[in-house]
């Protein structure tokens, strides 16, 4: 996943809720963060969950520091994207100058000559030193 969480489709005419109907497609991962985020609220401010039964206070000026580590993971997230996208372009436009695009010839290129191995054997520089 290169691609920014807020940007993961580029060519959407949704620029500003595209992120929304990217996460509801996996149903899963949506209702398991809504859940999360619904059941803190009475675990941390309802009196009888919070004193008897997680004997802790609620917290205050905490959320302030949530909300700026939030800010700060999202921040680092994108940049760190944003670093492999730079990487991988620069990477990509090198490489495409000296062999072509081909993801084929890329992976089993070494696997596609029509020689036969005897053939190859018998080329080799060690064989040549034998004979």
């Amino acid at each position: 996943m290169r691609r920014s969480f807020f940007r993961m489709q580029p060519k959407s005419n949704k620029y500003l809720t595209q992120w929304a109907y990217d996460v509801w497609r996996n149903q899963f991962l949506f209702w398991a963060v809504i859940a999360g985020f619904v059941t803190i609220f009475p675990t941390l401010y309802i009196p009888v969950i919070n004193h008897v039964v997680f004997k802790h206070e609620g917290i205050t000026w905490e959320w302030g520091v949530v909300f700026i580590e939030a800010i700060l993971f999202f921040g680092g997230v994108e940049a760190w994207k944003w670093a492999k996208r730079i990487f991988f372009r620069r990477r990509r436009a090198g490489t495409q100058a000296e062999k072509g695009n081909d993801l084929e010839s890329k992976v089993f290129g070494k696997y596609m000559s029509f020689r036969s191995a005897e053939s190859e054997e018998r080329s080799s520089p060690e064989t040549e030193k034998k004979l």
